[in-house]
């Protein structure tokens, strides 16, 4: 008998160890408008499916309401209002502390994190809404008829405007990969990247996951958005496809060919830039002496590639006494602003304008990077950002 009292004792004390390990407690504040009204406590998947599953209802009383329960493990949730409105939250161990007309969430770890980021992002989304409109009036706004290509040609204040949006558009959705990856090893960057106005390019999200914590690629939320961007991609392309004019295949053909001109694990091409001081200079110059280089084409007036210079100056920071170089090869055609954006970015590591580099390189989108090892041997191409980081961090420490 003593001996079953004491197993009976041992699970009940397990189980409320575990209990207590992941009891939660939601305190939150709410205006008027939502006094006598059921609040929903929503989980945002069952565990297989995106799919929301509600935990629990709550009235709210004075601009007060409560819930309390236990998860074993965080789990991404909603509270959500008879309107369909949405407060997101992550049920984690501790006190949780929510209002609803500041739209604040905090008191636990990952909630204090989650507060930071949303907002982040919640700007950057509201950013890309007004780009939304304004490439809405200006496909508006063409002749009845025209077509987008030449209304382009036609209008080049119609195509400054598209060109300034596109170049915008680029660096929103940078800034949205810098928000995810930066959460990529906890739940803040799944429930980031779930949100229906983030959208990334689909070659990027694959990279992120095999970099990502199981926490975020192993996800069902995640999983869910890998697969329909997949098949939004394959829309695209065969949408693309089928409305190529025989000049837009022909141009295709020629980017595929300029793509795989610089072929990983060849030795780089030669090529001529124009140093600081005017002089004409062959790229083996510094390329293949010893050091790794990463070769980078960029331009003063190209938004990504001003975003991603940060990165590439932290890496140079970091890596130059370990043994690497930076060349940075502008396309820019004047010197005058190239000069200041170098001053203005900081990047005091060798600087070089293009002269034939850039066709050599294939290049027709930048920014653009190849890593090159001390022999002259390119190791890599397109390394941005945390890709960046992990290949020198694997080279060079």
């Amino acid at each position: 008998m003593r001996k079953r009292i004491m197993i009976l004792c041992t699970f009940c004390a397990i189980a409320i160890f575990a209990s207590a390990q992941g009891k939660f407690s939601i305190k939150g504040n709410a205006g008027e408008k939502w006094n006598n009204q059921l609040l929903y406590l929503c989980l945002m998947d069952d565990g297989e499916k995106a799919k929301e599953v509600v935990l629990d209802s709550a009235k709210v009383k004075k601009g007060k309401f409560s819930f309390s329960g236990v998860r074993q493990t965080p789990n991404i949730a909603l509270i959500k209002d008879r309107d369909g409105e949405t407060y997101p939250l992550i049920l984690e161990k501790g006190k949780i502390v929510i209002n609803l007309t500041t739209r604040t969430v905090g008191g636990t770890p990952l909630n204090d994190t989650l507060d930071v980021a949303w907002k982040g992002m919640q700007s950057v989304i509201n950013n890309n809404k007004q780009i939304v409109k304004s490439n809405i009036s200006l496909v508006m706004s063409q002749k009845s008829g025209e077509s987008f290509r030449e209304a382009l040609k036609r209008d080049t204040a119609f195509a400054a405007i598209w060109r300034k949006n596109v170049e915008i558009d680029l660096a929103q959705r940078d800034s949205i990969r810098a928000f995810v990856e930066e959460h990529q090893n906890s739940l803040v960057g799944v429930f980031l990247l779930s949100l229906e106005e983030v959208s990334m390019y689909y070659s990027l999200l694959e990279d992120m996951m095999s970099e990502a914590s199981p926490v975020f690629s192993q996800h069902v939320l995640v999983k869910d958005k890998l697969e329909k961007m997949r098949q939004m991609a394959r829309r695209f392309e065969a949408e693309r496809e089928k409305k190529m004019t025989p000049e837009e295949r022909e141009e295709q053909k020629k980017r595929q060919a300029m793509d795989a001109k610089i072929k990983i694990g060849e030795r780089f091409p030669n090529a001529k830039v124009k140093d600081n001081a005017g002089e004409i200079k062959q790229l083996s110059d510094y390329v293949g002496k010893g050091k790794y280089v990463l070769i980078d084409f960029w331009a003063s007036w190209c938004g990504p590639c001003r975003n991603e210079m940060p990165n590439v100056k932290a890496a140079y920071e970091k890596y130059a006494s370990k043994g690497l170089e930076v060349i940075s090869i502008s396309i820019d055609k004047k010197q005058k602003p190239w000069r200041t954006a170098i001053e203005e970015l900081g990047m005091n590591w060798t600087q070089v304008l293009n002269v034939d580099a850039a066709d050599v390189y294939g290049i027709y989108a930048i920014p653009k990077t190849f890593l090159v090892d001390p022999e002259g041997i390119v190791v890599a191409k397109d390394l941005r950002s945390k890709k960046l980081e992990k290949a020198l961090f694997n080279l060079l420490e």
